[in-house]
């Protein structure tokens, strides 16, 4: 195995045509001791079925299965969306159009669907929802937003949005209704990384400058955002644990935050020990699972 890692910051629609840069997954479980402090045990490699591909984007659907954006070494048209039950070894495509790319896997708040940004074949990137049974071929949500990078599910009716910013500006954050479709405007310079969280609110990395990136919280009743604590350097991913608690990675380090608990990150792994050279995205799942993506 190899556990090494390229920092992934290309947008999807620069993803098209091209071969995409070798990652792959590692599974660990997670305990949080009388300290607090969540410790990484029992290490897995989920990639072996694509060990020269591009594997990224995981995303737990439920506490059995992980969707994942995928790209074999002979494609470079597009990625396709895979689930991966850790427990049983399975795999299976989950949409494989030759015409267009799916990424960022998303579970719905009914737990019925989810989402993804589809590359569309005229170049558009919108985001479509698909049923979780497969009983549809899926649909977009906003049709009218065109130029969507990433996104989550602030509630049944309301997403956050990360639109993609042309000829050099900055990218743009907005919480768009599913049934009005009104955009309001949140913040500007953002990171690729949104999570919901309880209370219809929302978390982002605001990017003050090259250097300084803050991890705020969005408020839907307030209609503000507060910072909440500086992002540990270079790092504009997270993810959050069932007790509330961020986590982030700096290179080989993994580091947690839990507002109200601690005054800035703590350092609470490094996982150089298995090869990894840097950490790039997180996800996390109810159950306390940890998936982390090399290359």
């Amino acid at each position: 195995m190899r556990f090494s890692l390229v920092l992934l910051v290309c947008l999807p629609q620069f993803l098209g045509a091209q071969l995409l840069p070798h990652s792959d997954l590692i599974l660990f479980s997670a305990n949080i001791g009388n300290d607090s402090i969540w410790k990484l045990t029992a290490p897995r490699f989920l990639s072996q079925f694509n060990p020269d591909g591009y594997n990224n984007q995981p995303a737990f659907i439920n506490n059995q299965e992980i969707y994942l954006s995928v790209q074999f070494p002979n494609d470079t048209t597009q990625t396709d969306i895979y689930a991966l039950q850790p427990a049983s070894g399975v795999k299976q495509a989950i949409i494989a159009s030759p015409e267009t790319a799916e990424y960022s896997p998303t579970p719905m708040p009914d737990g019925k669907r989810f989402s993804v940004i589809r590359v569309e074949q005229n170049g558009n990137q919108r985001i479509w929802s698909f049923p979780l049974d497969r009983h549809d071929n899926g649909r977009p949500e906003f049709p009218e937003i065109i130029d969507a990078g990433y996104h989550c599910w602030i509630n049944d009716t309301l997403a956050g949005v990360f639109i993609v910013g042309k000829n050099g500006q900055a990218h743009q954050l907005y919480a768009i209704g599913l049934k009005s479709q009104k955009r309001l405007r949140i913040a500007s310079g953002i990171g690729r990384c949104l999570k919901p969280l309880s209370g219809n609110r929302m978390a982002f990395v605001a990017k003050s400058t090259d250097q300084t990136w803050f991890l705020k919280i969005w408020d839907l009743r307030k209609q503000s955002a507060q910072i909440i604590v500086k992002m540990p350097t270079g790092s504009e991913d997270f993810a959050i644990m069932p007790d509330g608690t961020f986590l982030a990675g700096n290179k080989s380090k993994l580091f947690q935050y839990k507002p109200g608990k601690t005054p800035d990150w703590l350092e609470i792994a490094d996982l150089a020990k298995y090869g990894i050279k840097n950490i790039s995205r997180i996800a996390t799942g109810k159950d306390g699972k940890i998936v982390v993506v090399v290359q």
